[in-house]
């Protein structure tokens, strides 16, 4: 069977509990990554065949049905109702990137995925709400002003690799954190293809570590971002725990 080496998908929280389309916000970031068509993953978690469009939701109401799911998904029957669905979605490509916003990172870790079936993932986690890591190369941006990842985290993660101006609902609008999952997508094309870095999935890579080492607890300096900037994006409410 065919498999993609690299696909790029969405997991973060459904702020509409009866549909997984992606956001405005989302399809734009997606539309923008330096990679294939065919490796952008459409659909949000929990990865439907079908889904009904994207329908925004009040902001209360949104942080409600997170917060639900976040709390939910430290339950069991979470990860037996949700990995046939992400293991279908593993299935398609050597090696998958979440972009993992706000909770998506928690629900990640509560899956209850083995070892090997991690072996080809990695995270780039914006604003990330977690009790822990999962146990898979895991990159981090915060906001200066994210005060929902300061409460929900509260520095159990460590550190995150890069800081960026701008507040929770932020980040898919900036263009550093284009700029910076556009350069870790790069670095995952090259090691996919064998040409540069460390073995993607294998036992260099630790659990719950970064691999941005030397960017640790940095913030990014405005100049900096190579990529092209995406244009303003209304708030969206799909970024919430």
């Amino acid at each position: 069977m065919f498999r993609l080496p690299l696909q790029v998908a969405f997991l973060t929280g459904q702020s509409d509990p009866d549909g997984a389309a992606l956001s405005p916000a989302q399809e734009r970031f997606l539309d923008a990554l330096p990679v294939p068509a065919s490796a952008k993953v459409r659909v949000n978690f929990p990865y439907p065949e079908w889904t009904p469009p994207h329908r925004k939701m009040p902001l209360l109401r949104a942080s409600w049905n997170n917060a639900r799911q976040y709390l939910a998904s430290r339950r069991p029957e979470f990860g037996e109702r949700h990995r046939p669905a992400v293991r279908a979605l593993l299935a398609r490509a050597e090696h998958t990137l979440f972009l993992a916003g706000s909770c998506g990172l928690e629900l990640l870790a509560n899956l209850g995925l083995a070892e090997s079936e991690l072996a080809g993932v990695h995270v780039f986690g914006y604003g990330a709400v977690a009790r822990r890591l999962p146990a898979c190369e895991v990159r981090r941006v915060s906001a200066r002003w994210d005060w929902v990842e300061v409460l929900g985290v509260r520095g159990r993660l460590g550190p995150p690799d890069a800081r960026v101006a701008g507040g929770h609902l932020g980040y898919l609008s900036d263009p550093e954190v284009l700029a910076l999952c556009s350069r870790f997508l790069a670095e995952l094309s090259l090691r996919a293809d064998g040409l540069a870095g460390p073995k993607v999935g294998g036992a260099e890579v630790s659990a719950g570590r970064s691999g941005v080492e030397a960017a640790k607890g940095s913030e990014v300096s405005p100049g900096a971002p190579s990529a092209a900037p995406i244009a303003p994006l209304a708030e969206s409410a799909r970024e919430l725990p």
